[in-house]
């Protein structure tokens, strides 16, 4: 009985166990079961995701090049806006540039014109005075004055042909496109004129303006006739008179240029000590060495713009001694209007050399002593002699150069060797 009831037991506890282990693996199957549907959704859920966010980027990507492209079509849209602009801004620039240069041109021409005609119109004027008192002077005056009258007459349409010559010369420099074109057409005679009736009409203007009045000229003329130097310009004078005022200038020269040697020695002893050059030219002023072409054309790099010796960087003393040689007139800075002088004589010598220098004597005289020599003290083959060494010297030089011009009476020879 109890080995039946333990069997029965045993039975009874196997079978439990057995259904137990059935459902134990039951159970387990299961999970094992949900575990991989939950492994598979995972994955599924990572591989949405990695989708998702792939096709998010390959949006972006898209969005970003569709924003790159109208990006770079705004920029260009913009380049082109402002290239537009830059170039309205520029034309307009240019027009108003274009304007306001024609109105100054107009605004100078009708200035030059009037200034012209007022010029033209005293001469006229006075002309016609002149013509006018022609009967009083022949009653009045012996011979000589009425000869002197006939001096003056002349002298007055002379000066009407200059002041024409002037404003033709000056506006073929001033409206003229290629200035070099314009100097080559100038005469030597032209050039003459343009830098001498300024200070002639400086001079004359007085008279012609006094001799307007009613009954002034009773007064202006004799005295103008009796001292003809200080009241008339060389228009009104007789070639006797004209080469007495040639020497007096040249006269004066001389007397200005020791003043001027020592100036120039003064100025290299001031500064530039340690220039070696400036030393050789300071050797050279105070020995009284004579210089060839050549050596005269070395210094041009002491002479030249920006160099220690440019107009523009002498002393005020050595300024005013250079203008006074030359005689050019000035208001407060002389550099200015030797800078202006200089040029001028410096297209006039390429005028010269165009001439071959086919003058008469009274003419060379006076280019002789525009350039530093005593007509008085050569003959006038040494005077055409020392023109063609100048000249020889001034063919070689450029615009920056005009100092070593105005300065070549202290280096030429005042007596140059004739060369067979």
């Amino acid at each position: 009985m109890a080995l039946r009831h333990l069997i029965h037991q045993t039975r009874r506890y196997s079978g439990n166990f057995l259904l137990r282990s059935e459902g134990y693996w039951r159970l387990g199957c299961s999970q094992s079961r949900f575990i991989k549907n939950q492994t598979n959704v995972s994955n599924a859920a990572v591989n949405k995701t990695t989708n998702l966010q792939d096709q998010i980027k390959d949006k972006r990507n898209e969005i970003q090049d569709f924003i790159d492209v109208k990006k770079s079509e705004l920029q260009d849209k913009l380049e082109d806006k402002k290239d537009d602009i830059k170039e309205y801004i520029e034309d307009a620039k240019v027009e108003l540039r274009e304007k306001a240069q024609e109105k100054s041109t107009e605004i100078y021409k009708k200035r030059k014109e009037a200034k012209t005609r007022v010029i033209l119109n005293l001469a006229e004027r006075s002309l016609d005075y002149l013509k006018k008192y022609k009967t009083v002077l022949g009653n009045a005056f012996p011979d000589k004055f009425v000869q002197t009258y006939r001096v003056f007459s002349t002298g007055t349409r002379q000066l009407a042909q200059d002041v024409q010559t002037y404003a033709r010369v000056k506006d073929t420099l001033v409206n003229s496109i290629d200035k070099q074109k314009s100097h080559a057409k100038l005469s030597t005679a032209e050039y003459e004129v343009f830098l001498r009736l300024p200070k002639d009409a400086i001079r004359v203007t007085p008279v012609l303006l006094i001799s307007a009045f009613p009954f002034a000229q009773n007064v202006v003329f004799p005295l103008a006739l009796l001292y003809p130097k200080l009241f008339l310009s060389s228009q009104f004078l007789t070639s006797q008179q004209k080469k007495d005022v040639l020497l007096s200038i040249a006269r004066h020269q001389q007397e200005i240029f020791p003043l001027w040697k020592e100036e120039l020695i003064r100025c290299t002893d001031m500064t530039y000590e340690k220039d070696p050059e400036l030393m050789h030219l300071r050797t050279i002023l105070k020995s009284g060495q004579q210089l060839s072409a050549q050596e005269i054309l070395d210094l041009r790099p002491l002479f030249e713009l920006n160099g220690p010796l440019d107009i523009r960087h002498l002393t005020r003393r050595h300024d005013k001694l250079l203008a006074s040689f030359h005689r050019v007139w000035y208001i407060m800075f002389p550099y200015t209007y030797l800078e202006w002088y200089a040029n001028m004589l410096w297209r006039m010598d390429q005028a010269l050399d165009r001439e071959k220098l086919r003058f008469s004597p009274e003419v060379i005289r006076s280019l002789s002593v525009q350039r530093g020599l005593n007509p008085e003290l050569f003959s006038e083959d040494e005077q055409i002699q020392y023109l063609r060494h100048w000249l020889d010297i001034s063919a070689q030089l450029k615009y920056k150069d005009i100092s070593l011009l105005l300065h070549l009476p202290l280096f030429l020879k005042r007596k140059p060797v004739y060369e067979q």
